[in-house]
């Protein structure tokens, strides 16, 4: 019983001394600065994003060709200043516009070309804040406006942003979804309280489930979960069935409370391991099934008792919080209504949330979604980079790991290649 109170303590050696991977990038040509690039060439200080030629301080995107300063946006090219926005080409400063051309200070257009300050306008040209010209009388007024300083961009921002406020705009960014809260959803069905997300069914608190698959059955998953079922808590994850607690893992199945791990089942608090199809492991250690299931059982049993509710308060978590957060725990009962214990903000557990957590034997939620996605967040680093050495092979390399970081910091070479 004692080893498994020790749980904490050496999951928490186990986590600091296992090599962290300095970037996720790869499959790219001379994309040294950002991080999680995939098959992109010549981009800087990009992240989160694929597909893309130079690209530069952009994130969240798809297939981006010579553009800068966007965010959430797929298939344009020459574009800046843009969110949202999909298959558009030379535009700038717009938000929420699709197959869009020449177009510039713009919100909510579709199949537009030539417009300057616009609001939800559909397969117009020459309009100007809504306003229909001709194509000599638009090229005129175009003349006029001076947004080659900071001083004519914020004049025209803030004339835009008024105009605005006068043009009604949908309540929620969707497409072909059946029963779906949130917002910027698409493809997906029954799916509560999701944001940036793609392709999922039948989920709670899914954030930037974006790529090319979600989840099905999942809560509290993200940032970039793709392709899951059954799953809670986890982040940075693709191919997981089954799963609790995962950080930066891909292809597990029937594991909890693991990080760094590739291709296995059946793992528990297990860091930087890959291929383990042959059995039960904890902390990385091979056990018996049947020991496996009865310290398994005891040690959440532990984790609950010591207020341990998500991956972040395993990893980080002080015993005076724990100490505070088991008062307060104690006058909950099964209260569907209850107060944060981190921002204390009054949050509701939903009949469909209840329903999973029985069904898959999980402690109701004490933290509020907002509090537990931006633990979630956390556990990455800053969006800083870093020109630092491999700890394995010496060479340089640009991380988002500083120099004095804490953990051991591998290339993605070095990192792949030395997994047990």
């Amino acid at each position: 019983m004692k080893d498994n109170f020790d749980f904490i303590k050496k999951f928490r050696e186990l986590f600091i001394k296992s090599p962290q991977c300095g970037s996720w990038t790869r499959q790219s040509e001379n994309c040294d600065y950002g991080d999680i690039l995939t098959t992109s060439k010549d981009c800087y200080m990009s992240f989160n994003s694929g597909d893309c030629r130079n690209a530069y301080y952009c994130e969240d995107s798809r297939k981006l060709t010579d553009s800068t300063d966007c965010a959430f946006c797929e298939n344009c090219q020459l574009c800046y200043e843009c969110a949202d926005c999909d298959t558009c080409y030379n535009s700038n400063f717009c938000q929420d516009c699709t197959n869009c051309q020449d177009i510039n200070f713009s919100y909510d257009l579709r199949r537009c070309k030539d417009c300057f300050g616009c609001c939800t306008l559909r397969d117009k040209q020459y309009c100007i804040f809504n306003e229909q010209f001709s194509k000599n009388e638009y090229e005129k007024k175009m003349k006029m406006f001076d947004y080659s300083n900071v001083a004519g961009i914020k004049f025209i921002w803030q004339k835009l942003e008024d105009f605005k406020k006068k043009n009604p705009r949908m309540n929620i960014h969707e497409h072909d979804t059946t029963n779906c809260t949130g917002d910027y959803i698409y493809h997906s069905k029954n799916c509560h309280m999701c944001f940036d997300t793609r392709h999922s069914e039948d989920s709670g608190y899914i954030y930037q489930a974006n790529l090319d698959q979600g989840t099905k059955d999942s809560w509290d998953c993200g940032p970039i979960p793709t392709v899951m079922d059954l799953c809670y808590d986890v982040a940075y994850v693709d191919y997981l069935f089954k799963c609790k607690h995962v950080y930066w893992a891909s292809r597990l199945k029937d594991s909890e409370w693991c990080v760094n791990c590739i291709e296995g089942e059946n793992l528990f608090g297990c860091v930087y391991l890959r291929n383990r199809h042959d059995g039960f492991y904890i902390l990385n250690e091979k056990v018996g099934e049947a020991e496996y299931m009865q310290r398994t059982a005891e040690i959440k049993k532990m984790l609950y008792e010591n207020e341990i509710y998500t991956l972040y308060d395993l990893i980080s978590k002080d015993f005076k919080q724990e100490q505070e957060d088991k008062k307060k725990r104690l006058g909950l009962g099964e209260k569907k209504v209850r107060n944060c214990f981190i921002c204390n903000d009054e949050f509701e557990i939903i009949s469909a949330e209840i329903e999973f957590y029985k069904k898959y034997d999980i402690e109701w939620p004490v933290y509020c979604p907002e509090c537990r996605s931006k633990q979630r967040y956390a556990l990455r680093n800053e969006r800083k980079m870093y020109k630092r050495a491999c700890d394995k092979c010496k060479n340089t390399l640009i991380s988002t790991f500083p120099n004095d970081s804490k953990f051991v910091v591998y290339c993605l070479r070095c990192w792949h290649e030395n997994l047990v």
